[in-house]
């Protein structure tokens, strides 16, 4: 009996010794992690020992916290949950060989660091699931892109023979694939009313860039149009502004060109690049041309169709009852924040989708 307490006693101790042991190594490593806010990846960037690519998906900072020379490994894991619900655990995974981590050094390490024909790290093992990757395929748009979902990256230092030497960390890339850009207003090729138009178009990208081009005696093409500089180039918090997809030229500012009355302008909105690879997405390029302006605000035909374009507008909606308090539209129009001409307002009233309506208030 005595026996078997001593012996039980000595694996106490020997098993308290070893739960220290990994206690301390734990905290050799300082590991940081930063992913960029990519909206696009290629399946193809999972492989990390393989990837051709030239962006960084993920940056490892690891800071020495020893007194000597270690050597260590980085772990990589890669989750994905896709936004239809599927979940792909451990999709893809890589170790590197061992390497010299000096007395309180500071390295940096990316997924670039791990690829190519000699890469500056190399891989001692990594793995890619290739059921669940060509799973990915099937749904991944024909490019190639990932399809939509979290795209999860964890890392982790290790000694030599795999202990932990720093905590785990995580870091995820938002993948939406923003895909569609069209342009609403101006119409292409419509004679407008003011300096100041108002452009509307639909997208399901988070920022865009709108782009305005004045159209020269010598340029015979659209695409010759926009190859010069632009009168206004300005990114738009597409889907967090109080009125999406929507924007008004504005009348001075850093950077803004007056538009003048007789001449033509060219314009287009980009989803701009936001991936390892590859270029933005562009939408048409319309034109509009600025042609005579009724700059008046007083009660006339164009108050009356505007009138008349409000109350069509409200009718057939739950704001119905509204109408018998409308009279004739008269005094300055504001659209976001700027003044339109009355002709903006017929414009934007055409152009409005009623069942994004909320709230109506006359006034």
């Amino acid at each position: 009996m005595r026996r078997y307490l001593t012996v039980s006693a000595a694996l106490c101790v020997l098993l308290f010794s070893l739960s220290a042991r990994a206690q301390g190594s734990a905290n050799l490593v300082n590991l940081t992690l930063t992913v960029p806010q990519y909206n696009q990846i290629y399946v193809a960037d999972l492989d990390i020992q393989h990837v051709q690519s030239t962006g960084v998906l993920f940056s490892a900072g690891l800071q020495s916290l020893s007194s000597s020379p270690q050597q260590v490994k980085l772990k990589l894991t890669i989750n994905v949950t896709l936004a239809n619900g599927n979940a792909y655990q451990d999709i893809a995974d890589a170790t590197t060989k061992p390497f010299t981590l000096e007395a309180g050094q500071m390295k940096v390490i990316t997924n670039l660091d791990l690829s190519g024909e000699n890469p500056p790290l190399s891989v001692e093992s990594s793995h890619y699931n290739s059921d669940q990757v060509g799973e990915l395929k099937n749904v991944a748009l024909a490019t190639g892109k990932a399809p939509a979902g979290i795209y999860e990256f964890i890392l982790q230092c290790t000694d030599v023979n795999g202990n932990p030497v720093s905590q785990t960390v995580r870091g995820t890339i938002v993948v939406t694939n923003p895909s569609q850009v069209e342009l609403a207003l101006p119409l292409d090729q419509e004679s407008i009313t003011t300096l100041f138009p108002h452009f509307q178009w639909t997208s399901n990208a988070d920022t865009v860039q709108l782009s305005v081009y004045e159209k020269l005696p010598s340029q015979m093409s659209a695409e010759d149009v926009v190859s010069g500089v632009p009168f206004l180039q300005v990114t738009v918090p597409n889907s967090s502004s109080p009125f999406p997809g929507s924007f008004n030229y504005p009348p001075s500012g850093a950077g803004v060109r007056p538009l003048q009355q007789g001449k033509t302008y060219y314009w287009y909105v980009m989803i701009p690049s936001s991936a390892t690879r590859g270029s933005g997405i562009r939408s048409d390029i319309w034109s509009f041309t600025i042609g005579g302006m009724d700059t008046s605000m007083t009660a006339g035909n164009v108050n009356e169709q505007a009138t008349s374009e409000l109350k069509n507008f409200l009718a057939g909606t739950g704001f119905e009852s509204l109408l018998s308090q409308i009279g004739t539209l008269t005094g300055q129009g504001t659209y976001d924040g700027s003044q339109i001409s009355v002709q903006e307002i017929i414009d934007i009233l055409k152009g409005l989708n009623k069942s994004k309506i909320s709230n109506v208030t006359i006034q």
